[in-house]
């Protein structure tokens, strides 16, 4: 059985490793005021500290469940299951 595992940008695996082992990420959003980023995708870690040193600091959204809906139906092509590891319900909005 061929197994995917998925998870979010909170558990910031680095991409050259992410692609090594083949985990798929959904990146959460970042948000400084009206703008708006995709952790990991838009903006790195090292992006985000440059960014709190000069701005209030921001919030973050769950990614749209469409999101995850979307990467499990192209994953089904390809896999017979997926693992999707995420953050304690009681600490984000993005839980499994």
């Amino acid at each position: 059985m061929k197994t995917a595992v998925v998870t979010d940008s909170t558990a910031y695996i680095p991409k050259e490793l992410r692609e090594k082992l083949t985990i798929h990420m959904i990146p959460l959003s970042v948000i400084f005021g009206n703008e708006t980023y995709q952790e990991e995708a838009e903006m790195t870690a090292a992006d985000f500290y440059k960014e709190v040193k000069h701005k209030a600091l921001p919030t973050t959204s769950q990614p749209p469940v469409g999101q995850f809906a979307e990467l499990f139906e192209k994953l089904s092509q390809d896999y017979d299951a997926v693992i999707s590891i995420h953050l304690s319900s009681g600490i984000s909005g993005t839980f499994g």
